[in-house]
C-alpha cells in the first residue's frame, strides 16, 4: 500500500531511480506523461493548458486564471487517485507536499552536485557546458516557483522529506535499495484508519477539481477540506445561483456525505 513521492534536482536521476523502484516492486509509475494521458481522457483543453504551464513558475495572471486553477486542481485529483490505490511511485508535480500528512507515503528528495548534474545533462541532452548550466538553473527555478506558488512552501526544505539522498555519493543501485527498504517500513503504517483518512482527503480534492473546472462558477480562494465524517467548502461566491450549483456538485461527487459550506459573499 505504500506510496513513494520523488522530488528531484534536475539531473539527479529521479526518473530513472523511480522507474527502477517501480519495476522492482511492481508499483505503478506516475510521471508527467502518465498524467497527461489521463488529462487527455478528461478533455484536450486540459492537455493544452498542461503543456503551457506544467511545473513552471506561474505569472500573477495565471495564478488567478480559471484554466490554470482548474488544471492544478485536476492534477491534484489525479495524484490523490493514484495515491489511494497505493503501490505507486509519483514523480514531481508537488506530490511530496500534497501527501505530506499521509503516514504511509515515503517522501524523498534526490540531489547531486552541480558538477555531476552538468555531466549528466550534457551527455543526455547533447549540450555544451553553458547551455547545460542555463537549463539546470531554469528548470530548478521553475520547479521551486511552482511549489511556492501552489503550496506556499520552499521546494528544498529538508523537513518536508523523509529522506534526502545524494546521487553523487550514492550509486543508483544503492539508492534503489534504500528506497525499497524504507517503503517496506512505510507499508506497515497503512492502517485502516490511515487509508480511510486518505480516502476522505482524496474525496475533498475530487470535489475541488469538480468545482474548479466548471466555468459556471468562480470561487476565489477555493478550499475543500475534510471535516469530521464529511467535507467543508470555503471561499468567496458572487451570487445565490453559484451556491445552488455548488450544492449540486457536492451531491454529484459526495453523494450522502455531509458537506458544509463556509462561503462569503463578495459585495
Amino acid at each position: 500500500m505504500a506510496i513513494l513521492t520523488i522530488s528531484r534536482e534536475y539531473g539527479s536521476g529521479g526518473r530513472e531511480i523511480g522507474r527502477r523502484v517501480a519495476d522492482h516492486l511492481g508499483y505503478q509509475f506516475v510521471d508527467k506523461e502518465r498524467l497527461f494521458q489521463d488529462l487527455e481522457k478528461i478533455g484536450p483543453r486540459w492537455v493544452r493548458v498542461a503543456k503551457e504551464v506544467d511545473e513552471v513558475c506561474p505569472t500573477l495572471w495565471e495564478r488567478h486564471d480559471w484554466q490554470y486553477r482548474g488544471y492544478v486542481a485536476q492534477m491534484e485529483d489525479l495524484i490523490l487517485k493514484y495515491a489511494l490505490g497505493g503501490n505507486v511511485v509519483i514523480i514531481g508535480r508537488g506530490g511530496s507536499f500534497l501527501l505530506q500528512e499521509v503516514p504511509f507515503c515515503l517522501r524523498v528528495r534526490l540531489v547531486a552536485s552541480l558538477e555531476a548534474r552538468l555531466k549528466a545533462i550534457m551527455a543526455r541532452e547533447e549540450l555544451n557546458l553553458e547551455a547545460a548550466k542555463r537549463l539546470i538553473a531554469q528548470i530548478d527555478g521553475e520547479r521551486a516557483c511552482f511549489i511556492k506558488a501552489n503550496y506556499g512552501r520552499d521546494w528544498d526544505v529538508e523537513q518536508v522529506y523523509d529522506l534526502t539522498l545524494n546521487t553523487d555519493s550514492l550509486s543508483y543501485d544503492r539508492v534503489v535499495d534504500i528506497l525499497v527498504e524504507s517503503l517496506a517500513a512505510k507499508d506497515r503504517l497503512a492502517t485502516p484508519e490511515a487509508k480511510a483518512r486518505l480516502g476522505q482527503v482524496a474525496l475533498a480534492y475530487r470535489l475541488k477539481a469538480r468545482i474548479a473546472t466548471d466555468p459556471r462558477v468562480l470561487v476565489p480562494t477555493l478550499e475543500v477540506s475534510p471535516e469530521g465524517d464529511g467535507l467543508v467548502v470555503s471561499g468567496i461566491m458572487h451570487t445565490p445561483k453559484e451556491f445552488h450549483l455548488l450544492q449540486e456538485m457536492a451531491r454529484e461527487v459526495c453523494g450522502d456525505k455531509p458537506v458544509r459550506f463556509d462561503l462569503h459573499r463578495r459585495a
